[in-house]
């Protein structure tokens, strides 16, 4: 896949309730983590949003919202467009289990057409208790 020229990073609403994106912009800031692969030297814009709340089906319209917008207001077209979704949605991690509608959200995103990957920052903390524990401590089994 060439460089994206846009870059939709879709976030958990409840986790943004406390989770000021930081450490997400600043991955891709830095081209850290899930955005490692894209050059740090190439202009690629950057859009977070939210799913909305549980099931997530507001991300539906806002995927459509951004998509007519971006038709009419630049000369950005969707197969250039890639969607993140953030690592509060597609992993474990202290702020919570990977969200339970994961796959919905990823049938979502397919619906509009739109390219997706998962994660945005990679904690080395993180991924150290995922290797050393299987699952996080406040996880029951």
């Amino acid at each position: 896949m060439a460089t994206p020229k846009y870059i939709v990073v879709l976030q958990c609403h409840i986790v943004k309730e406390r989770c000021s994106g930081f450490f997400c912009e600043n991955a891709f800031w830095n081209r850290q983590g899930g955005f490692a692969d894209y050059p740090q030297d190439q202009p690629i814009r950057l859009l977070t949003l939210t799913c909305g709340g549980c099931c997530g089906r507001a991300t539906l319209r806002k995927l459509s919202h951004f998509l007519k917008r971006l038709r009419k207001h630049s000369d950005i077209s969707p197969p250039e467009v890639v969607l993140h979704f953030a690592s509060c949605i597609c992993k474990e991690n202290f702020h919570g289990p990977k969200c339970p509608h994961y796959d919905y959200l990823k049938e979502l995103v397919e619906r509009k057409g739109l390219a997706w990957r998962e994660g945005t920052r990679i904690s080395d903390h993180a991924e150290n208790r995922r290797d050393e524990l299987g699952h996080w401590t406040w996880k029951k089994e």
